[in-house]
């Protein structure tokens, strides 16, 4: 839970144009936060203040911005960009291989000094040997079957091995120490490329890439096609003595994998709403071969890590201190040892407000301590931290240095907000030697204060035919609005699956119980905005995918001490994929910010179609997502035209006609084409070729010809056309066209 130490001390960095202080209390502030690159925080210090906690084995825990060490910073002398290791053929491998977490074995070996002996043959000193031979004085070694194993800490692309003893390589030179001819006489090299699935029972499955059962080389010089490498091991085929001054690995291309993770940011007690993100990125050799994936994660408290211990009475694994009393948010106050049930004990402790959870949890100087009988796991805390979100995907933007500043470029963050820490991680992945990516600039923009700590919603009726009009209700409920900190709200935006149809009624009911009200039902939303007579209520904006209504601001609201505002959003709209999600966001009209996401939950009872069994203000993501029915039916629905007749002579009234038709069910774009023919059959023209996802779409005809030419007057036949690998459709309407 606790970082070491406990609680770091909130982030505070002075930037000038980029970053702003932090922590201070200014009214809504947006900034962008940019690490890398010739002017952003530099890679190499992590970014936040908050060292970076990696989890590397169930008991182990490393700090590190780059598990596995093999990042390189200022990648090809460039100021601020990160890359994977690239192998230098020069470059012996080996000798960092304890630093990256890897190691040296000799499992046929029981002496216990014999790790020592190991390291010689990766400290790059001539002077030092592991010996397998007969000591001056001392009894026959018999070195047949001595196995040696080499874990390099991470892939490598290898194309070379070399392994000789003292004095027997010219760059190596001890004189001191003439034993050139102590070479190994026979033996077999294995191989292994680390992948998961060249493992069984987690050991790695090696492959033999030479067996040499008469070697007559003091230096040993084994090439092998360029590959992917972990892990090695060495045996020796012969009775004979040997020793190994140096074990030396060489390799050519970018490491597999390479991860960087971000220090964490803390933007103090405020908490802060996740804007947008992006980055610079360069690709080296074939495109499709490498991948760079940025995800983000934020929390409550200042490490995404939970440290357990061996409970001495109950055998059982538990995140909080001996003897730990706690108090509830409802002032009851339980031993947490005192229980026989563990899983009761942890569910109190994950219900605890934060700041109580975090005061009996083991921090890791605490974890760190315990003996190896009472040490626990490390494991994610996913209640006070999110998970990583999935990747982001920058398709269609090109970001440069000149830009990476401006916040409306990038995608949005997609890790709950708001909170307080946020910490970001990216992966480097290559599929081949020489492809790779680079990763210059990042940044990304937050702003704080929020609107309030949290705010639910939840949207009726949650189940509806699809495709058909319907009138839903949006409740919005924030359930602690902390006074002389967070800004309120006056604006709220829902996201549609189609252009709404209507805004109906928005209502608002105030923490001190005054209701106020506006009815837009029938309306014309085609100029917008459009408010009611007091000028309170509007109807800011309605496109495809959104609508925005502003009321009377939400100043106060306290769930738990029953003085709750709630907003409620009448709109008609249709439903065209089954578990289409309304997302909501609410705005402050007054202030810069960048908007705070809903959580969905249960917000409010909405009669018929609210069939919550959880109680008010506890949070359920299914209360925003409307079903559709499942299977069967076609993928295109509600294929019209309009209008029809239409007249293209140019006087301004229905000079153009629109082909409407909605795609249903589709996961992801498919195929689209829009055709005109004459009754005849014969071609006209092609209205719309590409590619689309599910919703509501329109393609407009003028009335001219492929040529451009006005078509005659008459009956046309207009053709749809959706192919998805799983089927094709086509739906053929009439219109007339008439001067």
């Amino acid at each position: 839970m606790l970082h070491p130490g406990g609680k770091m001390k909130s982030l505070v960095v002075a930037l000038v144009g980029i970053f702003c202080l932090i922590g201070q209390h200014l009214g809504a502030e947006r900034r962008t936060i940019i690490m890398g690159g010739d002017n952003g925080l530099a890679w190499v210090d992590g970014g936040g203040a908050i060292a970076a906690a990696v989890q590397t084995g169930p008991t182990e825990v490393e700090f590190s911005n780059t598990p596995g060490n093999v990042i390189e910073f200022d990648a090809r002398d460039r100021t601020g960009w990160l890359s994977p290791q690239q192998a230098d053929e020069t470059i012996n491998i080996a000798l960092g291989l304890l630093d990256r977490g890897g190691q040296l074995g000799a499992p046929t070996i029981l002496s216990k000094d014999i790790k020592a002996g190991l390291l010689f043959m990766v400290d790059d000193d001539p002077t030092t040997a592991f010996e397998r031979k007969t000591a001056r004085g001392g009894s026959q070694v018999n070195s047949l079957g001595v196995i040696m194993d080499f874990d390099l800490g991470a892939r490598f692309g290898v194309e070379r091995i070399q392994f000789f003893p003292r004095n027997a390589h010219p760059d190596f030179s001890a004189p001191d120490f003439p034993f050139q001819n102590d070479f190994m006489r026979g033996f077999e090299v294995l191989l292994n490329d680390g992948s998961e699935e060249t493992q069984v029972a987690n050991q790695p499955v090696l492959t033999t890439v030479k067996l040499e059962p008469a070697n007559e080389e003091s230096i040993v010089e084994l090439k092998i096609p360029p590959q992917y490498v972990r892990f090695i091991r060495l045996k020796s085929q012969t009775t004979v003595g040997f020793e190994i001054a140096e074990f030396r690995v060489f390799g050519s291309g970018f490491v597999p994998r390479a991860d960087y993770r971000s220090n964490i940011f803390d933007f103090g007690e405020e908490l802060a709403l996740w804007g947008r993100i992006r980055w610079q990125e360069e690709r080296f050799g074939v495109e499709r071969r490498s991948r760079l994936l940025v995800s983000s994660r934020s929390g409550w408290d200042d490490t995404p890590l939970e440290f357990t211990r061996i409970d001495r009475d109950r055998g059982e694994q538990v995140p909080w201190k001996e003897g730990a009393v706690v108090t509830t948010a409802i002032g009851d106050e339980f031993s947490l040892d005192a229980f026989d049930d563990v899983q009761e004990a942890l569910d109190i402790f994950n219900t605890l407000p934060f700041d109580e959870r975090n005061r009996v949890s083991l921090t890791w100087d605490e974890y760190d301590d315990l003996s190896g009988s009472t040490k626990g796991v490390v494991r994610d805390d996913l209640v006070a931290w999110s998970r990583w979100s999935p990747p982001y995907s920058l398709t269609g933007e090109t970001i440069t240095a000149e830009n990476i500043a401006d916040d409306q470029m990038g995608v949005p963050i997609l890790s709950p907000g708001p909170r307080r820490y946020f910490q970001l991680k990216t992966e480097f992945i290559s599929e081949e030697l020489e492809s790779s990516r680079a990763l210059g600039s990042l940044a990304f923009t937050v702003s704080n204060p929020p609107m309030a700590e949290r705010i639910l919603s939840e949207v009726v009726p949650r189940e509806v035919a699809l495709g058909v009009p319907v009138s839903f209700t949006y409740a919005v409920l924030p359930t602690k609005m902390r006074r002389g900190v967070d800004l309120g709200f006056d604006l709220f935006e829902i996201a549609t699956p189609v252009r709404a149809e209507e805004v109906e009624t928005i209502e608002v009911m105030h923490a001190d119980g005054r209701v106020e009200a506006a009815d837009f039902t029938g309306v014309d939303l085609s100029i917008l905005p459009v408010q009611d007579d007091s000028g309170q209520f509007a109807v800011e904006m309605v496109d495809e995918r959104r609508l925005r209504v502003r009321f009377p601001a939400i100043t106060e609201s306290d769930l738990a001490v029953d003085r709750a505002a709630l907003v409620k959003i009448g709109f008609k709209c249709r439903v065209l994929r089954f578990g289409t999600t309304f997302t909501g966001t609410a705005f402050n009209s007054s202030t810069d910010d960048l908007g705070q996401r809903v959580v969905g939950g249960n917000a409010a009872d909405l009669g018929v179609g609210d069939d919550d069994i959880i109680p008010l203000g506890i949070a359920d993501p299914n209360d925003l997502a409307v079903k559709v029915p499942l299977g069967g039916g076609t993928l295109m629905i509600n294929v019209t035209a309009a209008p029809r007749p239409f007249s293209p002579n140019g006087d301004g009234v229905n000079d153009l006609t629109r082909i409407h038709y909605d795609l249903t069910r589709l996961v992801g774009a498919a195929p689209v084409a829009v055709h005109v023919f004459d009754l005849a059959g014969n071609f006209v023209r092609t209205l719309f070729a590409g590619a689309q996802g599910g919703g509501s779409f329109a393609a407009e005809w003028d009335g001219a010809d492929a040529t451009g030419n006005r078509a005659p007057p008459g009956i046309y036949l207009y053709r749809v056309e959706l192919k998805t690998d799983a089927k094709e459709e086509a739906v053929v309407g009439v219109v007339e066209m008439v001067y």
